[in-house]
């Protein structure tokens, strides 16, 4: 159940780009609780997030963002997400109502965001995107700090990211683990992630997961060609 006092049924508008990792989250989360919403694309190639008419929607100038059928717009996928759960009417363990139980979520999400970064820079390091999204330090070495963090404090004891009950923590960053299985990088440094990935790809997540993968490849192939392109001008 929702944990506000008064449950907001209307529709909303979600703008988001289908390849986006910080959109797919917010996707899957609305349409597997069924709230009703309305689905605006962000061409991001075409750099529609930078326009004066989305700017005015999020001005941060990324995505994904809502907005409320009053014109309220809100933006962050992390900050999207708890707001859902707190004005909507979806199952507790998606954002539990107990304090201590929520507080992990939170806890997660505090972690999330520069987590990501160190993602992102492994992920695009060696392609045209590698200044984009570089990282002090060494990419890989970076990244695998990260990676053991999830292995060795948010599964420690537990099935899932927050708790034992799969919930906003775990979708937030799945379709980094995606991006990850595109690039190549396997996960068998890290048997409790591998765990979990499957655990969360058991569930009607999986579709979602692949239909992701399905679209990142194709993008992964794009960039490569456009990186040995590059190579050979130079």
């Amino acid at each position: 159940m929702a944990s506000t006092n008064t449950t907001i049924n209307s529709s909303f508008k979600i703008y988001w780009y289908p390849l986006s990792p910080y959109s797919n989250p917010l996707y899957y989360f609305c349409n597997k609780n069924n709230l009703p919403h309305e689905v605006v694309v962000i061409e991001l190639p075409k750099m529609q997030q930078k326009t004066p008419e989305y700017l005015k929607i999020n001005p941060f100038g990324l995505i994904p963002a809502i907005m409320e059928e009053d014109g309220s717009t809100l933006s962050e996928s992390s900050t999207i997400l708890r707001y859902l759960c707190d004005t909507r009417d979806v199952p507790d363990h998606w954002y539990p109502k107990d304090i201590k139980k929520r507080a992990q979520v939170n806890l997660f999400f505090d972690w999330f965001q520069p987590a990501t970064a160190t993602m992102l820079s492994f992920i695009f390091s060696g392609t045209i995107y590698t200044a984009k999204f570089s990282y002090v330090g060494d990419a890989l070495v970076n990244l695998e700090a990260k990676l053991k963090d999830i292995e060795e404090i948010f599964l420690n004891n537990r099935d899932y990211l927050a708790g034992d009950e799969i919930s906003i923590a775990d979708i937030q960053i799945m379709f980094f683990f995606c991006d990850l299985d595109i690039v190549g990088y396997s996960l068998d440094k890290f048997p409790k992630i591998k765990e979990w990935k499957s655990r969360v790809l058991a569930t009607d997540f999986k579709p979602n997961y692949d239909r992701f993968y399905e679209l990142g490849s194709k993008f992964f192939e794009t960039i490569k060609k456009k990186t040995t392109d590059d190579e050979k001008k130079n």
